[in-house]
Parts: C-alpha cells; structure tokens; sequence
C-alpha cells in the first residue's frame, strides 16, 4: 500500500480539523483556478478557501483546453488545500471518486474516465483539473470542478458523443443550485482525503475501480493524435498511472503526457 509521507500526514490533518473553508463568490471571473492562484501567491487568502463562480470565461481543462461556462449553466468551483501536490500524487483520482460520490446520491450514473473527466452515460458530464504551487506561506494545490448543470449541447465532447448534465437526470424542482453542488463537493473531497489519510489510499484505488469507464474496453494511447500503441484497458496503478496491456506487455500511461482514447 502506497504511504503518505509524514509531512503530508501533518498538513492534510492541520488542513481537515481547522476551521471551516472561506468561501468566495463570484458573479463572473476568468478561471476559478486561477483566480484562487493569484489570491494565495498574493498573499490575500491562507487556508483552506473555496470559490464558486456563476460564470467563467478562460476557464482550462487539461492540456489547456478551454472550460467556459454561460450564466447559472454549470458548476465553476475551485478548493485550494495548503499542501504540495507531490504528497498526494493520487489527488485527482481522490477528487473524482469524491465528486462521483455526490452525483450518485442524486441517482446519476457517473463513471470515471482517467485521468480527469466524469462520464454519464458516456457523456461528459464534467472534469477536475488539479495544479500545485509554491506561495511566500508554502506550497498550495488549487483543485478545480467543473459540472454541466443544466442542459446543453456539446457535440464536440468526447469525440461526438455529446455532453451530459444533471437537468438530464433531475426534474426541474430537484435540481439543485451551483452554490448547493459546490458545498456538496467540497464537503466530499475533504472527506475522501481525510479517509485517505487515516485508512490508507487503497480505498480510493478502490472506489476509483468500480467506476472506471475504461476498464477492460480496447482503447489506443495518443500523442498530440498519433497512435502510439493499443491494447486493453487493465486499470490504474499504485502511482495513479494507467495500465495497457499491449502485444508487446503491460504499459504504463502517465497522466500530463499522453491521452488514452477509445479504440474505433
């Protein structure tokens, strides 16, 4: 079982039994993440801080790809932790099961597809976007959200398959507010990393599993569109790297490097 070192162990339980998250909110912004990026390297805000925007308009996904969001139409949340993202290389996998874990109470079907994106009904429904730095207090890691709310049509995601979101899954009357989803969220990640903290990561490794849209499916690896190899989808490893089991053996794929796509 993979271990957390000790100062990792020392920040996560400063970090859980403080006092509760500030919260900011936002009409409009540029990106969540980095607007909480400038508020920590400024020095304005300490601690763990949530913000929630009602609309987004440079926001990032991996890779650089764009994440904007139009009024009231998604969720738009960044959590900064006070730790460095290096203790904890296993967070984005974390945050996932965590924010699975709320949709699944409102009876979505959510699956995860590694390393970053949420899946209904093989659909994007939304992604988390995880970026580490050093401040004049330490390191910091801002932990971005993004869900699709209410209805929209996407078809360019996820290769044509179009997008998803929970007015899809919610009548009107239950859907709930981006403020409502984001105190969920937030609640729930906390959660997770406290459970990682105490009982071990292999849970998360766990959980992460039984939700794992790729699993067992044929799928190709990808740099910048050029095949590199093929094979079956056998999960993630104890280093939060993806596994293919190609002609040629078991491969690693490392999230930031490479993108795994589904094979035509």
């Amino acid at each position: 079982m993979s271990k957390i070192s000790q100062q990792a162990r020392s920040d996560l339980h400063s970090m859980l039994t403080q006092a509760d998250v500030h919260w900011i909110e936002l009409d409009s912004v540029d990106s969540t993440n980095d607007y909480l990026a400038r508020a920590y390297q400024q020095g304005r805000i300490s601690g763990p801080a949530a913000v929630v925007a009602h609309m987004q308009t440079a926001g990032r996904g991996r890779a650089g790809r764009q994440w904007l969001a139009q009024p009231g139409a998604g969720l738009c949340l960044s959590l900064g932790l006070p730790l460095a993202g290096q203790q904890m290389p296993y967070l984005p996998l974390c945050v996932g099961v965590a924010v699975a874990q709320v949709l699944e109470q409102w009876r979505v079907p959510v699956q995860l597809k590694w390393p970053n994106d949420l899946l209904a009904d093989q659909r994007k429904l939304g992604g988390v976007l995880c970026e580490s730095f050093l401040t004049g207090q330490g390191a910091v890691t801002v932990v971005g959200v993004g869900l699709n709310i209410h209805a929209i049509d996407v078809p360019e995601a996820l290769s044509g398959r179009g997008a998803a979101s929970l007015s899809n899954y919610l009548s009107t009357p239950d859907l709930p507010s981006p403020r409502e989803v984001a105190e969920a969220v937030v609640s729930s990640v906390l959660a997770r990393i406290d459970a990682a903290r105490v009982q071990g990561i292999d849970a998360i490794f766990t959980e992460f599993t039984q939700r794992d849209a790729w699993l067992h499916s044929q799928v190709q690896v990808e740099d910048q569109g050029a095949v590199c190899f093929a094979g079956e989808a056998m999960g993630i490893d104890r280093q939060g790297s993806y596994l293919v089991n190609t002609d040629q053996g078991l491969r690693a794929v490392h999230a930031g490097d490479l993108s795994l796509r589904a094979r035509p």
